[in-house]
């Protein structure tokens, strides 16, 4: 690995884990965004507590600047696919485990689109926005089951695209979002290191598996204060 490689892998890490919506929740509200809400210290949950107008721009911040522009410079410079890959990996595991907050963070959606419009995969981005926009969110009211479909349907989409030659994708492609797929999952079952208050159980790990929460109402869960600083 060169020096080049090194510095755009560990900047991208580096970028990435900077605490968009924790800084702007302690700015303008002042308050730790982990303290409230699930706790995720993302745009999601900044907009459930600040409002969507604040959470908005910060998420699309978290698309935009954390991930997307980190491998288009990639790609500017001529580097490899698999270090563009590297890039958007390594953005998405700052923004989910940030070392400025002692390892907690956010949930990598925003991060995670970010890396799906560098690399130009419109397809996907529309066949996620049905799923976890229109049926999960708009029909369902709940989009935290259908992203959980949508995380692992996504590595064998884009190999499945490639190999009907639907839509050309190198399979370094299909193996980042397949990392990235075990990326969020893992955020899932670990939240930001968060003990539930009924302890740890099956019940548990099956809510946060699915629903990204550790009761099954969504309600309850984003609209709770968490007692206690966040580990």
């Amino acid at each position: 690995m060169t020096v080049t490689v090194a510095a755009f892998i560990v900047g991208a890490y580096l970028l990435g884990a900077i605490p968009t919506s924790y800084l702007v929740a302690r700015f303008l509200k002042g308050v730790d965004i982990r303290e409230s809400g699930s706790g995720n210290v993302g745009a999601s949950n900044l907009s459930e507590q600040a409002g969507r107008w604040i959470g908005i721009p910060v998420g699309l911040f978290d698309l935009i600047v954390k991930a997307t522009l980190p491998i288009l410079l990639a790609k500017f410079l001529d580097q490899s696919i698999t270090v563009q890959a590297a890039v958007g990996l390594a953005a998405v595991l700052g923004h989910n485990w940030s070392p400025y907050l002692q390892m907690t963070g956010g949930r990598g959606i925003s991060t995670v689109i970010g890396v799906m419009v560098a690399f130009l995969m419109w397809p996907e981005i529309l066949i996620g926005i049905v799923l976890v926009g229109i049926i999960g969110t708009l029909w369902l009211k709940d989009m935290a089951l259908w992203m959980f479909v949508m995380i692992l349907a996504l590595p064998g989409l884009i190999y499945l695209f490639d190999f009907f030659d639907l839509f050309e994708r190198d399979f370094t492609i299909v193996i980042l979002f397949a990392c990235l797929a075990i990326a969020l999952l893992a955020k899932r079952l670990t939240a930001n290191w968060e003990r539930p208050e009924q302890g740890y159980n099956w019940r548990v790990f099956l809510y946060r598996i699915l629903w990204d929460r550790d009761v099954r109402r969504q309600e309850e869960w984003t609209r709770r204060g968490i007692e206690g600083e966040a580990a």
